[in-house]
């Protein structure tokens, strides 16, 4: 017994947990000297080795090499999990990841700052007012304090406005995709991409049917930065980024101002979310990385985002923890972290065992759940499961908390690997043009186009476009247009829980100037080039005729029904008719 507690307190030395404290509690804890960090690789030897990991309160970092935990921390920390009996070894040393000095208003050579995010919300707005609108859904915590410190909380609408377009009412006319960054501010990749999302939609408006489609018929909801006083803790130190996790609460726990690896200020906000708060994954000691905080939604950052989820979508479930949503329920949820290259659906809070979750302890529409998050995966090629099965559980998570209140399907991508100058929590700012957005570009218009009903459209295929997506003809002229349809899932991790079956393709088709999902759509169908659909992968072409059309741009609607009867996602190309 005297050696464990030993081990435990080693552990704590490290973690700043109650009991083994030098210090009185009501002090402020003093600086921790400089210590070289380690990635250390803590390998568990079954599920409660992990529950027993969770319980000491350490900062396990949300990525995994398949049965392999991360911890970032030092030789105290090392030596207290071994201590502990866990089996534990350094991955890999901490490097200085700075390739060049960056632009102003950047840190760590080329991170945007809290002010230039502001900014870029601000000039997107005053471009492009027909697109976007800056809504303020709430205040941070250092800005519920006092007026002139912290910050409003700023999510940005995007969609072609027409009335009722942005409101704040979950029956507003178009479907809904939310995008979270930035909660776990030492993450620094992830608002990066929220940024080249946002680009992306604005720029593209007039450039790509697809972008223009789903400006004309989602509204896609972007918060690069959900935690923006954590990131000015981060930002504090310029070319070395304070790894803060959690929100600026200072009022909480006697926790050094300048937060160490595992020892900081604050509540991490995805641990503080009102559905199944203060289960597994959750720390209780104040100073941790993992601290749930005192009370459900307690930080007005998750209250805030609590409220602004029940003013985008509509309640779409039943009270009770195994009743479903609709086969029909719309909008969809995205919270972008770092790192694993995983994509991890509901339940967050349920304890699996590692890679086998049994079915009473996953989410209702579970099925529809991994459907969906394979279809994303089919771009970047990560990792899909619940938290317990691929990595570990976790409760009062913004995930658990979109779907469990309101039946939106929501998941947590995490963003980059564990290891090298791509992975961690601070990688190279190279690496999210050279790595990061393009395997996140795709995904991310694949889910704001499942956001009118994900559950049923991620059951159905995909189309590729091979032809041009925009061709330019002569009235009355004739056009081939080709395509990959595909039902398949060609990218996906083989760490992946729960893979739907391929189903072989059915039916193809093309509707000319009208959403083909809607009663005046006259669609063609596609033939395949083979001569037969018989398989779930199948190129396949079209023949249309512009006879009576008249000049200027058309768009064409393609899309999919499988051999179950389910029609997949639409996609667009341009035909452009001139005399």
């Amino acid at each position: 017994m005297r050696r464990l507690l030993i081990a435990v307190c080693l552990v704590a030395a490290a973690l700043a947990l109650p009991g083994c404290a030098t210090t009185p509690p009501s002090m402020p804890a003093p600086p921790a000297p400089a210590r070289a960090l380690f990635m250390i690789a803590i390998t568990p030897r079954d599920a409660d080795d992990v529950t027993r990991l969770l319980a000491l309160g350490v900062d396990v970092l949300e990525g995994a090499d398949g049965d392999t935990l991360y911890a970032l921390g030092d030789d105290v920390l090392l030596d207290g999990l071994r201590a502990a009996g866990f089996r534990a070894s350094i991955a890999e040393s901490t490097v200085e990841r700075m390739t060049a000095a960056g632009p102003a208003d950047t840190f760590f050579a080329g991170y945007h700052s809290v002010a230039e995010h502001e900014r870029h919300l601000e000039a997107v707005q005053a471009a492009r007012p027909d697109l976007a609108v800056i809504i303020n859904y709430g205040l941070s915590w250092t800005r519920s304090l006092s007026p002139t410190q912290g910050y409003a909380l700023k999510a940005l609408c995007i969609t072609r406005r027409k009335p009722g377009d942005c409101a704040l009412v979950p029956g507003a006319p178009k479907p809904r995709l939310l995008v979270l960054a930035g909660q776990h501010p030492r993450e620094l990749a992830t608002s990066e991409i929220a940024w080249r999302l946002i680009d992306l939609l604005i720029q593209g408006d007039g450039q790509d049917p697809d972008l223009a489609t789903v400006l004309d018929t989602t509204e896609v909801w972007v918060i690069p930065l959900t935690n923006p006083d954590g990131r000015a803790i981060v930002e504090r130190g310029g070319d070395h980024p304070l790894l803060q996790r959690k929100n600026a609460n200072a009022l909480v726990g006697s926790c050094p101002l300048t937060p160490t690896v595992g020892v900081q200020i604050g509540v991490d906000l995805n641990r503080n979310s009102s559905f199944h708060w203060g289960e597994v994954g959750g720390a209780t000691n104040p100073c941790s990385a993992l601290y749930r905080g005192a009370s459900p939604a307690s930080e007005p950052e998750t209250a805030a985002l609590e409220r602004l989820l029940g003013g985008l979508f509509a309640d779409q479930r039943g009270i009770a923890l195994t009743d479903t949503a609709p086969l029909t329920a719309s909008g969809l949820s995205l919270n972008l972290h770092a790192f694993g290259d995983e994509i991890l659906v509901p339940w967050s809070f349920s304890t699996c065992g590692m890679r086998a979750c049994p079915a009473a302890r996953r989410a209702p529409n579970d099925t529809g759940l991994r459907q969906i998050a394979f279809r994303l995966a089919a771009d970047n090629g990560y990792t899909v499961g619940q938290p317990g099965e691929v990595l570990y559980p976790m409760s009062g998570t913004t995930d658990d908390y979109a779907y469990g209140a309101l039946g939106v399907p929501a998941f947590t991508i995490e963003i980059g690997p564990s290891r090298g100058p791509c992975g961690g929590f601070t990688p190279a700012y190279g690496c999210v043009d050279a790595q990061f957005w393009p395997q996140q570009r795709t995904a991310l218009i694949e889910a704001a186009r499942l956001a009118r009903q994900p559950y049923a459209l991620a059951q159905g295929p995909r189309i590729s476009v091979t032809s041009p997506v925009s061709l330019t003809v002569r009235a009355g002229e004739s056009v081939t247009l080709t395509a990959v349809v595909d039902d398949g899932l060609a990218m996906v991790s083989r760490l992946s829980v729960g893979r739907p079956a391929a189903q072989p393709i059915a039916l193809v088709e093309v509707s000319p100037d009208t959403l083909p999902w809607l009663p005046t759509a006259r669609p063609q169908p596609a033939v395949p080039v083979d001569g037969r659909l018989d398989g779930p992968r199948e190129a396949v072409r079209v023949v249309v005729n512009t006879r009576g059309w008249a000049t200027g741009r058309h768009t064409l609607y393609w899309r999919a029904r499988d051999g179950s009867g389910a029609w997949g996602t639409t996609t667009a190309v341009w035909v452009n008719v001139t005399r």
